[in-house]
């Protein structure tokens, strides 16, 4: 059993010494099992120094036999980012920008923490004390792929997240759905370039990472395709053709209008072309911080978002779930919806259908002959 993360409150204890309700308790670091200290705090503090230095002697003993001795958590995620992460031929440049980005959150508060103190209430009480909603559910999956990896290494016998809950079932989405109004709003102040990303995100439902990818050389054959990045690995139903219609047509040729002359559909000249931005694939192309910050500035001259706290304000990724909805309401089946975006299942699109108020359901009670359904038959 390991320590457990501390908390502000509970970091001038111990180590190995935990406080609840007036009470204190120690683990042991060697068995993990646990053992009442009463309720006065010097008392406890002194046995806990006294108990952490005849155990952690033993502790370390048990390390060296296993082979963990010196292995932290800093180090283990040092090798799954070399090894797993940037050596794999499959991933996308943002999948991997978002792994380390995770991995350094979670070096920064527990990277010195020994593998082979490390069990499952601890990993419970680091995701619960810093994580809501779906950064519970994004850290939960690193941390679960750095155990995964050090169990293959040997470092570890088991991984100590998959007890741990999936997700935050007590969180509730506090960002509301974008608006039509509120759309029009910041389209109609957007620069030409973005208002294409708008357009496109709008029209083939596509999240960011689809927008600034989108490129003249993936329409062929009647269609535009597009691979959806977060799925790519996991379903075939990643891999999308859109048929290009009028609309999509027209989308595109003004597309190729803007300057300058460029690979993808959304495209800006910059006022100079940076370090940064001659290391892309071609310096007119955009990233998806761009298209983010982009939103965030023109969300800010729009009243009715404004008055929103920060955390309920919309995304440019609400224009997805709008898109979604306004083919609902034309009737596109659901079904057709969730091939557009690329999910692997209904209950995924459904979710983004959610949330624009009331869905009525279409019932056809006129279509029975109600007077013949009530009819009792007549005694022979």
């Amino acid at each position: 059993m390991a320590a457990r993360p501390r908390t502000r409150r509970k970091r001038s204890l111990e180590p190995n010494l935990y406080e609840s309700r007036g009470f204190y308790t120690y683990r042991n670091p060697a068995t993990g099992t646990w053992h009442g200290m009463g309720s006065d705090k010097a008392k406890a503090q002194a046995a806990a120094r006294v108990l952490n230095a005849r155990l952690a002697h033993d502790t370390d003993l048990v390390a060296r036999v296993m082979g963990t001795e010196g292995v932290t958590l800093k180090h283990a995620a040092k090798v799954f980012l070399e090894e797993r992460v940037d050596a794999h031929p499959k991933l996308s440049a943002s999948s991997k920008q978002n792994k380390h980005y995770r991995t350094r959150r979670i070096v920064k508060d527990r990277g010195d923490t020994r593998l082979d103190q490390i069990d499952t209430r601890w990993c419970a009480e680091y995701l619960d004390e810093n994580y809501k909603g779906d950064p519970y559910i994004q850290y939960r999956s690193v941390l679960s792929q750095i155990f995964t990896f050090a169990q293959t290494k040997g470092w570890m016998n088991n991984n100590p997240v998959a007890p741990t809950r999936k997700s935050d079932e007590a969180y509730t989405k506090q960002r509301v759905r974008l608006t039509v109004e509120q759309y029009q709003a910041i389209h109609a102040m957007a620069p030409d370039w973005f208002k294409i990303a708008m357009e496109l995100a709008l029209t083939c439902l596509f999240g960011r990472a689809e927008v600034v990818a989108a490129r003249y050389d993936h329409i062929y054959e009647g269609a535009l395709h597009y691979v959806r990045q977060k799925t790519r690995e996991r379903s075939k139903t990643a891999f999308v053709a859109i048929t290009m219609t009028p609309a999509l047509e027209d989308l595109i040729q003004r597309s190729r209008r803007l300057p300058p002359v460029s690979p993808f559909i959304v495209h800006r000249s910059p006022k100079r072309i940076s370090a940064e931005a001659k290391k892309r694939e071609h310096w007119s192309s955009i990233t998806p911080d761009m298209i983010s910050r982009e939103f965030a500035k023109l969300r800010a001259k729009v009243a009715s978002i404004t008055a929103l706290p920060a955390v309920a304000q919309p995304t440019f990724h609400e224009i997805r779930s709008l898109g979604s909805r306004l083919l609902e309401l034309k009737g596109v089946p659901v079904s057709d919806i969730q091939v557009l975006m690329g999910h692997a299942d209904e209950e995924m699109t459904q979710h983004y259908l959610d949330g624009h108020g009331t869905r009525w359901q279409q019932a056809k009670g006129n279509v029975y002959n109600m007077g013949a359904l009530l009819a009792v038959p007549k005694p022979s």
